[in-house]
C-alpha cells in the first residue's frame, strides 16, 4: 500500500502515531533532498533511523509530497538511498 503525504515532517508524524507501519519506506524528491543543508539530511536521516525506516529520493517523483511504501515493495529503478 502507497500512502501520501504533504511533507517529510508530516510523514514521520503519521508513523509516530501509528497510522502508517513503522517498517517502510519513505520516497522524497531528489531535487527536494538535493536542496536541504547537510544538517537538515543529517536530521532527517536520524528521524528515519530512529523509527526502522528507509528514506529513498526519486528524481521522478514531485517535490509537492512524499510517498511511504511498506517496505516489502520493490523500490523503483529511479530510487536511490539516500
Amino acid at each position: 500500500m502507497t500512502y501520501r503525504f504533504r511533507s517529510l515532517s508530516e510523514a514521520l508524524d503519521e508513523i509516530d502515531a501509528d497510522r502508517v507501519p513503522r517498517s517502510c519506506r519513505i520516497v522524497v524528491s531528489w531535487s527536494w533532498w538535493d536542496a536541504l543543508s547537510e544538517a537538515e539530511r543529517d536530521t532527517y536521516r536520524s528521524r528515519c533511523d530512529a523509527r526502522d525506516v528507509t528514506l529513498s529520493a526519486d528524481h521522478q517523483i514531485s517535490r509537492h509530497f512524499v510517498e511511504i511504501t511498506t517496505d516489502h515493495e520493490p523500490p523503483l529503478s529511479s530510487e536511490r538511498n539516500t
